[in-house]
C-alpha cells in the first residue's frame, strides 16, 4: 500500500509538471504568434521605407540633373555678366 501511495504522489507530481509545461508551451506559442505579427508589420514597413527612399533618391537625381544643366547653361553664357548692386 505504501508503494501505491508513493506512486500516486509521483503521478500527481508528474501531472502537475506536465500541466506547467503545457501552460509554458501555450505562452510560448502566443509569444511566437505576436512575434510573427510584429515581424510581418516590420517587413511591410521596411518595404514602404525602401520605396520612400527610392522615390527620394529619384527626386535627388532629378534635382542634381537640373542643377547640372543650369550650371552648364551658366558656363555657356559666361559672356553675359549679372550686375548686382553693392551696399555703399
Amino acid at each position: 500500500m505504501i508503494k501505491n501511495t508513493n506512486n500516486q504522489g509521483e503521478i500527481l507530481d508528474t501531472e502537475n509538471i506536465l500541466v506547467k509545461y503545457r501552460e509554458n508551451i501555450e505562452l510560448i506559442q502566443q509569444s511566437l504568434k505576436q512575434l510573427e505579427l510584429v515581424i510581418t508589420k516590420l517587413q511591410s514597413e521596411g518595404l514602404v521605407e525602401i520605396e520612400k527612399l527610392a522615390n527620394e533618391l529619384s527626386m535627388l537625381q532629378k534635382l542634381s540633373t537640373s542643377i547640372d544643366f543650369k550650371a552648364k547653361l551658366l558656363i555657356c553664357n559666361n559672356d553675359e555678366t549679372v550686375e548686382t548692386s553693392t551696399p555703399e
